[in-house]
């Protein structure tokens, strides 16, 4: 596993003071405004300040005080260091330990590994990535009755519901 979580995506500078307006990844927006450090581009940077408005967040960083610094970021990932993550409840996991899980049904039928996580709301849809190269996603609800061991990196679910729920590209 990464010692590194994703927690958001830099979408644009705000204002020129270089804040930082950020996508969060996160199920708790409020959770930024407990942030320390965070680390960007593998460097790691002190928070100033945070504040949260609209769903967003915007960060103010040790040593990015200008609009064109802090353009020089948009794009990129903002990560915390694993031992400073927020402790998560059981049956629940980090995107990015969820990334390069294999996904096999309950049959042992191997579909491919997680490519990609989309959270779009009522349920995350998990891209897998087949052997033959081809995408597959699948919303990733209850009824698959899901079994997921991130340590082992893999994810067992319901081949009824989930042939019933996947969607192929051609």
């Amino acid at each position: 596993m990464s010692n590194n979580i994703i927690i958001g995506k830099i979408i644009k500078a705000q204002g020129i003071k270089g804040e930082l307006k950020v996508k969060p990844l996160t199920d708790d927006v409020l959770r930024y405004n407990k942030l320390k450090t965070v680390i960007i581009g593998g460097a790691n940077y002190l928070v100033r300040r945070s504040r949260t408005d609209g769903g967003f967040a915007y960060l103010s960083l040790g040593g990015i005080d200008e609009r064109n610094k802090a353009e020089l970021l948009v794009g990129e990932d903002v990560c915390v260091d694993r031992e400073n993550a927020v402790k998560l409840p059981s049956d629940t996991y980090f995107i990015a330990d969820v990334i390069g899980c294999e996904v096999l049904t309950d049959t042992g039928r191997l579909v491919g590994k997680v490519s990609y996580v989309y959270q779009n709301g009522a349920a995350d849809v998990y891209e897998v990535k087949c052997e033959n190269k081809s995408i597959v996603m699948f919303p990733f609800i209850t009824a698959l009755n899901a079994k997921v061991d991130v340590l082992q990196k893999k994810i067992i679910v319901n081949e009824q519901e989930f042939d019933r729920v996947a969607v192929y590209e051609d």
